[in-house]
């Protein structure tokens, strides 16, 4: 059994970010349709069922891909967290999921509810290879009831296939499983949460993912509680908070603010901690998702290829004790991926840095720190040769209402996670600024 996980986790890291099995250098030589056919034969236990598919003609390239991808995700990696629930004992890492051996993912219920989705794609593909089914709608309805909607839910009848296909390509069943499935009923604190309504966001979120590739970042700043977030910043400064700006660093490390479409802040989280995971203390990843001011920093490092390896919370917020409140850029600590052992990681929080400091003088937005960090801030200013003032302040935050109905942070509240429907002021919070030079 040793040998086994042992062979499951290297086959995990070897994967492509959909979650695929490695290709071999023969397999490499293949185009990609056979590369997914053969996976999918793999993993539905069916070689030849998926080779009649291929031979039909009636699924694309990319229906073939997604169909791997679904069967990767629900069979081989599928937890049931209808049976299960939410909670502490689930994966903390994105490589567990993927490698298939954790607990969770062995518990009977999960494997019991693999074996059903494996028999229901087997069923799909051998329809589509029979002209009985449409590859495409197949996928996306199969997606559908992957993840715990209703055929009949406004977030299911916004679904796409070309949106399912992003969904897919960005590992997100396990995650929209989770949180569709799971039940957020109080605070870390214990505090009790509506319900009802922390379900309402889960499913506009659902729905903006599945509705087409971007949707889900364009819902995220086009919706009213996130343009009321943004109240007060220029078109050119809404404009370059929301592109998801990357920058390259010494030592191959790269920090970038995901990619456009913004689908994977759902593993953010997963990368070090304590995490707001998806599945655990599931209403601490809402504020991510739902929230135009809040986004992430990751960091990719070239040794730990799998996904980004560290990540750092990135807001934009409001300072008060001005005639107006004044934007302030405001990054948090940088986090390391537990499984992501050995790298040289003194290099990411300077990384974090100059990319934090860049988008400051991009946007014209003084960047906020932590008070220890002013000497750091104040020498990678003086290297990259950015003009500007490092000062120390106590500044109240504004903190506008949620889109999430909760917010979560241990910077700017005591409480961790509570519910901010309302605006907020917080306490006076030491911090230090960079105020870039005006032009």
């Amino acid at each position: 059994m040793e040998k086994e996980l042992s062979d499951d986790r290297d086959m995990a890291k070897e994967a492509c970010v959909c979650g695929f099995s490695p290709a071999s250098s023969s397999r490499r030589e293949e185009d990609g349709s056979s590369v997914s056919a053969r996976r999918l034969g793999e993993l539905l236990g069916d070689a030849a069922l998926a080779s009649r598919l291929v031979a039909s003609g009636r699924a694309s390239p990319r229906a073939l891909t997604a169909l791997a991808a679904l069967a990767e995700q629900s069979v081989r990696m599928g937890i049931d967290y209808s049976s299960l629930g939410i909670g502490w004992d689930h994966p903390n890492s994105r490589m567990a999921y993927r490698t298939g051996s954790h607990r969770s993912t062995m518990a009977p219920a999960s494997r019991n509810r693999a074996e059903a989705s494996r028999r229901s794609l087997a069923a799909l593909v051998a329809a589509v290879g029979e002209c009985s089914a449409d590859a495409e709608d197949g996928v996306t309805e199969a997606f559908i009831r992957e993840i715990g909607l209703r055929p009949e839910e406004p977030a299911a009848k916004a679904a796409s296939f070309e949106g399912v296909a992003a969904a897919l390509e960005a590992e997100l069943l396990l995650p929209l499983r989770a949180l569709n499935e799971g039940e957020i009923r109080q605070t870390m604190k214990g505090v009790p949460l509506p319900t009802a309504e922390l379900r309402q966001v889960v499913r506009t979120v659902t729905g903006a993912v599945l509705s087409r590739p971007g949707g889900f970042s364009d819902w995220r700043y086009g919706n009213p509680l996130g343009q009321e977030q943004l109240r007060g910043l220029t078109t050119e400064q809404l404009r370059a908070w929301r592109e998801p700006m990357a920058m390259e660093h010494p030592r191959g490390v790269r920090t970038h603010e995901d990619a456009p479409g913004e689908l994977g802040f759902f593993w953010a989280t997963k990368i070090g901690g304590p995490s707001h995971g998806f599945d655990y203390e599931s209403q601490c990843i809402l504020p991510l998702l739902a929230n135009a001011r809040h986004k992430v920093i990751l960091l990719s490092d070239p040794g730990w290829p799998h996904h980004p390896a560290g990540r750092a919370h990135w807001r934009l917020l409001w300072s008060l004790g001005q005639a107006e409140p004044e934007p302030r850029l405001w990054l948090e600590t940088v986090n390391c991926d537990f499984d992501a052992h050995g790298l040289a990681t003194e290099v990411w929080a300077l990384a974090a840095l100059r990319h934090a400091l860049t988008k400051a003088v991009t946007m014209r937005v003084p960047l906020s720190m932590a008070a220890p960090l002013a000497e750091d801030l104040r020498r990678v200013a003086e290297s990259q040769g950015f003009e500007g003032e490092v000062r120390p302040v106590q500044e109240c935050m504004l903190l506008r209402p949620s889109n999430a109905v909760v917010e979560a942070s241990d910077y700017l509240s005591p409480e961790h996670d509570w519910i901010q429907r309302a605006e907020e002021v917080t306490g006076k919070i030491p911090r230090c600024l960079f105020i870039p030079r005006s032009k």
